[in-house]
């Protein structure tokens, strides 16, 4: 396979698993750790995310519970929390914070679709971007004489079959979060 198409390939995949992790992290009224493990916290001078100054769980579907492991920075970490928009309420004993996640309201819902479809347009932007940059990229050794006409329209092919498969999977990822998104 054509380097500048492996690296096509490569950066194609990385903004897939991007769109994957930002979807994880929109909520659907269900506890689940990704909720909250990205959110930053300012603990020991820096900002650190919350999965490395913690142990996150979620020990029943409606509660997610973290285990911070140094006690000096739990108020830190309940003020993240507070501070993240995601409308959770923790509270905390000790080192262990609560967080039990509300259900959903129907406004919510709309909100986190919205949410939804603006990442997955986002991804589908990058790709267009990642395609620009690998056409251009050829269109300079096409130039300089590397390769002729042909071998551009056979790359130029390869990369767009890339790009619609892509596309495709973007818009399934899309459809699973609104489809995950409007359940009640």
């Amino acid at each position: 396979m054509d380097p500048v198409l492996t690296e096509a390939n490569q950066k194609v995949e990385d903004a897939i698993d991007h769109l994957k992790r930002e979807f994880s992290a929109i909520r659907a009224g269900r506890a689940n750790p990704s909720l909250i493990e990205e959110l930053p916290v300012n603990a020991y001078g820096s900002r650190m995310k919350l999965m490395e100054v913690g142990t996150i769980t979620a020990p029943q579907h409606s509660l997610l519970t973290v285990q911070v492991w140094d006690a000096g920075i739990v108020k830190d970490v309940v003020k993240a929390i507070q501070e993240s928009n995601l409308g959770l309420n923790p509270s905390f004993e000790g080192q262990v914070i609560r967080l039990p996640i509300p259900p959903l309201t129907a406004e919510r819902r709309e909100e986190f679709i919205k949410l939804a479809h603006q990442k997955q347009e986002e991804a589908k932007v990058e790709i267009r971007q990642i395609r620009q940059e690998m056409r251009e990229a050829w269109e300079k050794e096409k130039g300089k004489g590397e390769f002729g006409e042909d071998e551009f329209d056979r790359r130029s092919k390869l990369l767009q079959d890339l790009v619609n498969k892509a596309g495709v999977e973007i818009e399934e990822l899309g459809k699973a979060k609104e489809e995950e998104l409007s359940q009640v």
